[in-house]
């Protein structure tokens, strides 16, 4: 025995107290379930913002302003990738699109209210037109330039969504290319802000 120490001050602890051997197993098995629960919901819960892009399906109007007939119409299809969602659909209370080339504006038109349900992939259809008759000549020669080179005519589509799900009633705004129909292009995944 050491010098100056009784019988029981040399105990160890869990001599003494038979339950501190119990606490460390005890604490494990009461806390391993909600840390379960805790990374699925994580991993299955969390709200992840949808990927966007955008597809020129027809376009009409693109003729010079002495000849035109019709007004530049675009018609757009916003895509919305929601597959990263597994419990949360994707919804918007309307908006805007913007069709431009070269940074003029050719037509505008109001994106509809949609949701796209968890897991999928969704489609919006609009129609952007513009009150005027055709293009302005030098946006029809600077177009008309690309298509004869065989360069894809590229127009931003601008598209504004209010009150979308997981934003607590603020705006999203997508930045995106597309190009004219007649042309290939790869899948253009538009840029957001917020």
């Amino acid at each position: 025995m050491a010098a100056g120490l009784s019988e029981d001050e040399t105990r160890s602890s869990s001599e003494r107290n038979p339950w501190v051997e119990c606490i460390g197993p005890a604490l494990a098995i009461a806390f391993l379930p909600g840390f379960v629960l805790f990374i699925y919901g994580i991993l299955h819960f969390n709200y992840e913002t949808p990927d966007f892009w955008v597809k020129l399906s027809g376009v009409e109007g693109l003729d010079r302003s002495a000849d035109a007939v019709t007004a530049p119409t675009f018609n757009v299809t916003v895509r919305v990738d929601n597959e990263w969602n597994n419990f949360w659909e994707f919804c918007g209370k309307g908006g805007s699109v913007d069709v431009s080339y070269a940074g003029v504006p050719l037509a505008h038109g109001e994106f509809p209210e949609f949701c796209v349900p968890p897991g999928v992939v969704g489609s919006v259809p609009v129609v952007a037109t513009s009150e005027g008759l055709g293009l302005p000549d030098d946006l029809y020669e600077s177009m008309e330039s690309q298509r004869q080179r065989q360069e894809p005519v590229q127009l931003a589509v601008d598209v504004q969504m209010r009150e979308v799900t997981g934003r607590g009633g603020s705006l999203i705004l997508l930045w995106c290319t597309a190009v004219l129909p007649d042309q290939p292009a790869g899948t253009l995944v538009c840029g957001i802000s917020n």
